[in-house]
C-alpha cells in the first residue's frame, strides 16, 4: 500500500464558494492535489513538484467545477449545495 504524506493545505474561492486544496506526496515521490467537491466526488491533479501541482490544480479547479455544474444542469441532477468544501 502506498502511503501519502500531506505537504500543503490551502483554500481557493471559485464563484463565491471556498474549496479546500490538499497536496500530498506518495512514498514513490509522486505529487498530487486533491479537492472534494461532494460525496465521493474528488478532483485530483498530478504534478512533478509541490508548486507546479498547486498551480495546475488552481488553474483546473474552476473548469472542473463549472463542468460539473453544467452537467448537473443539463441532466437535471441535484445541484451541489453551495458553501465551504472540506
Amino acid at each position: 500500500m502506498d502511503e501519502e504524506m500531506l505537504l500543503h493545505s490551502s483554500e481557493l474561492e471559485v464563484n463565491g464558494e471556498v474549496f479546500s486544496i490538499k497536496i500530498f506526496c506518495s512514498a514513490a515521490g509522486r505529487f498530487f492535489a486533491k479537492t472534494c467537491l461532494g460525496e465521493d466526488d474528488f478532483i485530483i491533479t498530478d504534478g512533478p513538484s509541490l508548486p507546479e501541482t498547486l498551480k495546475r490544480h488552481e488553474d483546473l479547479l474552476p473548469l472542473a467545477i463549472g463542468t460539473r455544474e453544467l452537467t448537473q444542469s443539463y441532466f437535471g441532477g441535484p445541484r451541489r449545495p453551495r458553501g465551504r468544501r472540506p
